[in-house]
């Protein structure tokens, strides 16, 4: 009984999730590069295989307007270039409070920064790669394409403008330290 529950639960999430196909990231023409007044963060998907038909959202919810960042496929990294500071990015992977979580990332211009996606608590999410995680981080990267964003994927975000909002109202008022990137976790 265990075991078929286990499977409806995660046959739901595949369906109710969005669909790497969706809206299709293109591949970058070029490297990655990071302005001198500038901070890059890269949200990075290792791995081909584990949730390949699942991807994850991302979005900018530092400012009033919410700025569609990407979305990162399996095998795929989105490169996102914002001024020193503090940001805010969200994601949400399928319907209600359950999928939708906040990130917070403190950066330094000049530097690079990571968030990995991988499953978290049986639902897709960001890990902050902090600074002591540099094997880990080359094998990752190596793992991952850049991509940008498409067409596909601007009409995609697009279409899904008010759902967006309505999760976005869902913020928490604290995000914990498991969840920020830290100004000396940057490259």
């Amino acid at each position: 009984m265990k075991l078929l529950q286990t499977m409806l639960v995660a046959v739901f999430m595949m369906a109710a999730s969005t669909s790497a196909d969706a809206g299709k990231m293109a591949k970058a023409k070029g490297p990655m590069a990071v302005a001198p007044d500038k901070a890059n963060i890269v949200f990075m998907r290792p791995g081909k295989f584990v949730g390949a038909a699942i991807a994850v959202p991302v979005f900018d919810v530092t400012a009033a307007e919410t700025q569609f960042v990407g979305l990162v496929d399996a095998g795929s990294k989105v490169a996102y270039s914002v001024p020193a500071g503090e940001h805010i990015f969200m994601t949400t992977v399928f319907g209600g409070a359950a999928g939708v979580r906040f990130y917070k990332a403190n950066v330094e211009a000049g530097k690079t920064y990571y968030f990995r996606a991988h499953i978290i608590e049986n639902i897709w999410g960001l890990s902050p790669v902090r600074s002591d995680m540099s094997a880990d981080l080359a094998g990752w990267d190596k793992d991952t394409d850049l991509t940008v964003n498409s067409p596909k994927s601007l009409k995609w975000a697009e279409e899904n403008k008010a759902s967006v909002a309505e999760k976005r109202a869902l913020k928490p008022p604290a995000i914990s330290d498991a969840n920020t990137l830290r100004v000396e976790d940057g490259r």
